[in-house]
C-alpha cells in the first residue's frame, strides 16, 4: 500500500498543477487579492478574464493539448504499473492493488479534458494566484463549484484507498498529508476557492489561518498600491500582474528571520548567522543590482496577446547598459517572414561599461570571503582589456537575418532545402573599409568591386549553384547586405535603407508560429535514437509532443520578442498574434 500512497500523493500534486493552468477570472480581483499579504516577496495573479472571443478561439487547441497530456499520463501510468509488476514478490502489487492503481489512474486521466476540468469545479474562466506567504508558496484558485472540487479530491482518495487526514480550522475543513515528518501538503476548499500549499508540520495555527484565508492579512495586496503602481508604470492590463521582489527574498536569507521564514529555513537547515555582517551587507548590495522583476500583459484582445517582463536595475547599471545597443536598420519590427533574428551591440560602449564596473569593484572591493573569487576576477578583466583588438572590430554594430521561406527541406532524409529566400545585414560603421580588407583575402569579394552606393551586385558563389539560386550583395555607409531568392537584389538594397528604430533593441526575434510548431513536431517524430546511455523517447510520447505542437500551431499565427535596455532595466516585450 505504500506504493499506492505515493501514487495518491503524486496524483494530488498533478491535480494541483493542472488547476493552476486553468485560465483567468470570473469574479472580482478582490476575491483573490484580499488574501495575499502586502509584503509578499512574489506573486503571479490572474485577476481578469480573457475576452470570450479569445477563449473561444483557443479552447479547441487547449482541448487537443489536454488530450496529448492525457496520452502521456496514460503511458506514464502503464510504465509505472509495469515497473511495479517487475519488483520482488515482497514489493510487487497484488491484483487488488493493481486494480486500485488502475482506477486511480483512470480518475486522474479523466481530468485532462475541458469536461473533466468542469466536473472538478474548474471553469475556463477561473482566476488564480500563486504567491508567497513569506517564502512559503501558496496557490489560490477561484472555483466555479467548491463542492465539485472537494468531491474530485474525495474520489482520488477512494480510488487509491488512501485518505488524506482531515482537520478543522476556524470552521474551514482541510485535507493534509505529511512527508518526512517535516513537511505537510494541504488542500483546502474555503468557500468557492481552492488553496494548495506546503507548510512545516509544526506550523502555528494563527499562520495557517492566514494562509487558508480563514484570517485575512492585516494588509493585503487588494488595498495596497503596489500592483496599481506597477500596472501604471509598465502599462499592464488587469489580466495579469506579477512581481518577484529580489531584495525581499534575499533579506529573508540574509537577515534575522522570524516567524514563518524562520521555520522554513530551519527545515532547510539554513543558518544565516553563519554569515558575518560584512557578507550579509555585500550580498544585499548585490541583490540591489536587480531589486525586482515584474511581468504582465500590456495588450489583450481576441486577436493578440502582448506581454512585458522587466528586470529592474540599479540606476547606474541601467544607465551603463543603455549605451550598449547600436543603430541597425530594420531591427525591431516584425518583418513578417518565416524567421527573423537580430541583435545590436556597440563594442566600444561594451568595453567602457565593463571597464567602469572594474573601476567600481577596485574602488570599493568586496571583503566577504565568499566573494573573494569574484573580486579576484578584476585582475583577469584588466588583462583581457589589455589584449590588442583590431580597431576595425569596433566598427561592428549588429546583425539582422530574415528568412522569408525555405522549401524542400526534409528532416527524415536529411534532404537539403530546394530553395531559400532570405536576407542578412551586417551593420557596421566604415563598411567600405571592412569590405576592402575582406577583398584582400577573397578574390570573389574583390571581383564584386562593391561601392557604398547601396546598389546590389550579383555574387558568384559556387556553394549555391546546386540550388540554382543567385546571391546579391549591396554595400552602404552603414553596412553590408546579402540576399538570396526571389527579388534578391531589391531585398538586399532594402535591408540597407530600412528604418532605424529608437531606442534600438538589444535583440529581436520573430517567427511564423504555425510553421515553427509544425517543424518541431516533425523533428520530434523523426528524431534519431538516443545517445549511448540514454533511453530513446517512447513513440507514444513523441506522438503526444507532436500533437501539442500541432495544437499550438493551430491557434498561434506569429510570435515576436524584443529585448530593450532602458533606464528602468532589461525590458522584454513579447507579442503573440492569434489565427483568425
Amino acid at each position: 500500500m505504500k506504493y499506492l500512497a505515493r501514487i495518491a500523493v503524486v496524483a494530488g500534486a498533478v491535480f494541483a498543477l493542472l488547476a493552476a493552468t486553468a485560465a483567468d477570472a470570473a469574479r472580482k480581483p478582490k476575491d483573490i487579492l484580499q488574501y495575499i499579504p502586502e509584503d509578499t516577496p512574489y506573486v503571479m495573479a490572474f485577476v481578469k478574464p480573457f475576452p470570450d472571443e479569445m477563449i473561444d478561439k483557443m479552447e479547441p487547441a487547449i482541448e487537443e493539448t489536454l488530450a496529448a497530456y492525457r496520452s502521456m499520463m496514460e503511458f506514464a501510468m502503464d510504465e509505472a504499473a509495469a515497473e511495479a509488476a517487475e519488483q520482488s514478490d515482497a514489493e510487487a502489487l497484488s491484483a487488488e492493488q493493481r486494480a486500485q492503481f488502475e482506477a486511480l489512474a483512470d480518475e486522474l486521466i479523466a481530468i485532462f479534458s475541458a469536461e473533466g476540468l468542469e466536473s472538478a469545479g474548474i471553469g475556463r474562466d477561473s482566476l488564480f494566484a500563486i504567491y508567497g506567504d513569506g517564502l512559503l508558496p501558496v496557490m489560490r484558485l477561484a472555483l466555479t463549484d467548491g463542492e465539485k472540487f472537494a468531491a474530485t479530491i474525495a474520489r482520488f482518495e477512494e480510488k487509491a484507498e488512501q485518505k488524506f487526514d482531515v482537520a478543522d480550522l476556524g470552521g474551514v475543513s482541510y485535507r493534509y498529508k505529511d512527508f518526512d515528518e517535516k513537511i505537510r501538503l494541504i488542500i483546502a476548499t474555503p468557500g468557492d476557492d481552492a488553496v494548495v500549499t506546503v507548510v512545516p508540520i509544526a506550523y502555528a495555527e494563527e499562520r495557517l489561518a492566514q494562509t487558508l484565508g480563514v484570517k485575512k492579512p492585516r494588509k493585503s495586496l487588494h488595498r495596497s498600491k503596489v500592483l496599481r503602481e506597477i500596472s501604471k508604470e509598465y502599462d499592464f492590463t488587469d489580466h495579469l500582474v506579477s512581481f518577484f521582489d529580489v531584495k525581499r527574498i534575499a533579506s529573508s536569507f540574509l537577515g534575522d528571520p522570524s516567524g514563518l521564514n524562520a521555520e522554513l529555513l530551519a527545515l532547510a537547515e539554513y543558518d544565516a548567522s553563519q554569515l558575518d555582517e560584512t557578507c550579509r551587507n555585500e550580498f544585499m548590495e548585490m541583490a540591489g543590482i536587480a531589486p525586482r522583476v515584474v511581468i504582465g500583459y500590456t495588450g489583450v484582445d481576441e486577436d493578440r496577446l502582448d506581454a512585458r517582463m522587466v528586470v529592474e536595475l540599479r540606476e547606474d547599471i541601467a544607465g551603463g547598459l543603455m549605451t550598449l545597443p547600436a543603430a541597425v536598420p530594420g531591427l525591431g519590427p516584425d518583418l513578417g517572414g518565416l524567421f527573423t533574428f537580430g541583435f545590436s551591440l556597440d563594442p566600444m560602449a561594451l568595453r567602457n561599461f565593463y571597464e567602469a564596473r572594474l573601476d567600481a569593484m577596485e574602488a570599493d572591493p568586496y571583503e566577504c570571503a565568499a566573494l573573494a573569487e569574484l573580486q579576484a576576477s578584476t585582475e583577469k578583466g584588466r588583462a583581457a582589456l589589455a589584449q590588442p583588438i583590431p580597431p576595425i572590430a569596433y566598427s561592428f554594430r549588429g546583425i539582422l537575418a530574415n528568412v522569408t521561406d525555405i522549401t524542400g527541406f526534409d528532416l527524415a532524409t536529411d534532404k537539403p532545402p530546394e530553395s531559400i529566400d532570405g536576407s542578412i545585414l551586417f551593420a557596421m560603421e566604415n563598411a567600405q573599409d571592412v569590405v576592402n580588407m575582406a577583398a584582400l583575402m577573397s578574390p570573389q569579394i574583390a571581383a564584386l568591386n562593391l561601392m557604398p552606393d547601396g546598389k546590389a551586385k550579383l555574387m558568384d558563389l559556387p556553394e549555391l549553384a546546386e540550388l540554382g539560386q543567385q546571391v546579391f550583395a549591396a554595400l552602404g555607409g552603414n553596412g553590408l547586405a546579402m540576399s538570396v531568392g526571389d527579388n534578391a537584389d531589391e531585398n538586399a538594397e532594402a535591408m540597407l535603407t530600412a528604418k532605424v528604430t529608437s531606442p534600438s533593441p538589444l535583440m529581436t526575434f520573430s517567427m511564423d508560429a504555425k510553421r515553427y510548431y509544425e517543424f518541431v513536431g516533425n523533428a520530434v517524430m523523426q528524431a534519431d535514437e538516443a545517445d549511448e546511455g540514454e533511453e530513446p523517447m517512447p513513440e507514444e510520447v513523441k506522438k503526444a509532443v507532436r500533437d501539442i505542437m500541432t495544437a499550438s500551431g493551430s491557434v498561434y499565427e506569429r510570435m515576436s520578442t524584443n529585448v530593450l535596455l532602458t533606464k528602468r532595466g532589461i525590458e522584454v516585450d513579447s507579442s503573440i498574434k492569434l489565427v483568425d
